[in-house]
C-alpha cells in the first residue's frame, strides 16, 4: 500500500493540483445553486460588484512573434464615474425663453452632437422662431435657436450661437453604434440645477417604438437626459414620446436618435 510518504515531489504536486481542481469545481456547482434560489435583487447586486476584466492584445516590438497580454481589471464603479466624467462636458442645460413673468425657465436638458453646436434634446411643449438658453457644464451661457423637430418621434435640434472659436472648443457626445441589450448596466443624467445620475439595468426593449425600460425610477422627470453605457457613450435620451402609456423609466434608443441627425 502507498502511502504519502512514498510519492516523489512531482507526485505530491499532480495531487494537490487535483484536489484544487476538484474543490473548485464543487465550489462552482454550490454558488450556482445559491444564485440560481436567490432573489433578483441579490443577484444584480452581486453582478454589480464583479470585477470586469479586459484583456488587451499586442505583438511584441521585436518582431518575434511573441504575445504580451496586458490584463486591467475595471471595477464597474470605476467604470461609472469614468463614463460620467467624459460625457458630462457635453450635457448642458436649455432654459425657454423669458416667459410672461419675465423669467427664463428650466425647459431640458440636452447633449451637444457636434462641433457646429447642434444639441439634441425633447421636443416637448417648443416655440419656435425665439431663442433658446444653452447653459454649459462650466456655467457660461449662450443663445440657441430651434434647427429642426423630429415629425413622428418626439426629439427637437437646437443650434447655439457662437462664434467658431468657441464652437471648436465644444466636447460633443459620443453615440452608441448599437441600441442597449436585455440587462445591460445604464446610467441616466438627471437634475435641473446640477447633473444628477442614477444607474441601473435595461428591463425590456420595443422595436417598433424605438424605446427601452429601464428600472430607474427618477425622483423627477427631467427630459433630455441622456442614457449612457459603461463606456460614456450614449444609448439613449429622455424623451416626451407621444405614447403616454410608456412609463418615466423608458428612453428613446440610440438608433433613432442617430437617424434623426444624420446629415448635419
Amino acid at each position: 500500500m502507498t502511502t504519502m510518504e512514498d510519492l516523489t515531489k512531482t507526485q505530491i504536486v499532480l495531487l494537490t493540483l487535483l484536489v484544487s481542481f476538484i474543490t473548485s469545481i464543487a465550489t462552482g456547482i454550490i454558488t450556482t445553486s445559491l444564485l440560481a434560489e436567490a432573489p433578483q435583487g441579490i443577484t444584480q447586486t452581486i453582478d454589480r460588484v464583479v470585477e470586469r476584466t479586459i484583456e488587451r492584445v499586442s505583438t511584441a516590438p521585436s518582431g518575434g512573434g511573441a504575445i504580451v497580454k496586458e490584463v486591467t481589471i475595471v471595477k464597474e464603479g470605476d467604470a461609472i464615474a469614468s463614463s460620467i466624467e467624459s460625457a458630462s462636458k457635453a450635457i448642458v442645460r436649455i432654459k425657454s425663453p423669458v416667459a410672461g413673468d419675465g423669467i427664463e425657465h428650466f425647459y431640458a436638458l440636452g447633449v451637444i452632437v457636434d462641433k457646429q453646436g447642434h444639441v439634441l434634446s425633447d421636443k416637448r411643449e417648443i416655440i419656435q422662431n425665439v431663442a433658446y438658453t444653452i447653459i454649459f457644464s462650466d456655467g457660461s451661457t449662450f443663445p440657441a435657436i430651434l434647427t429642426k423637430v423630429g415629425e413622428n418621434g418626439s426629439m427637437a435640434l437646437f443650434k447655439i450661437q457662437a462664434d467658431d472659436t468657441r464652437l471648436r472648443s465644444l466636447t460633443a457626445i459620443s453615440f452608441s453604434k448599437v441600441d442597449p441589450k436585455l440587462g445591460q448596466t445604464v446610467i441616466a443624467i438627471e437634475g435641473i440645477d446640477k447633473i444628477e445620475i442614477a444607474v441601473g439595468r435595461v428591463l425590456s426593449l420595443d422595436t417598433s417604438l424605438g424605446s427601452a425600460m429601464t428600472d430607474i425610477l427618477p425622483a423627477k422627470e427631467v427630459q433630455g437626459g441622456a442614457l449612457l453605457n459603461l463606456s460614456g457613450e450614449l444609448v439613449g435620451l429622455k424623451t416626451s414620446n407621444a405614447d403616454l402609456t410608456l412609463p418615466t423609466s423608458s428612453y428613446t434608443v440610440v438608433s433613432p436618435l442617430s437617424k434623426f441627425i444624420v446629415g448635419l
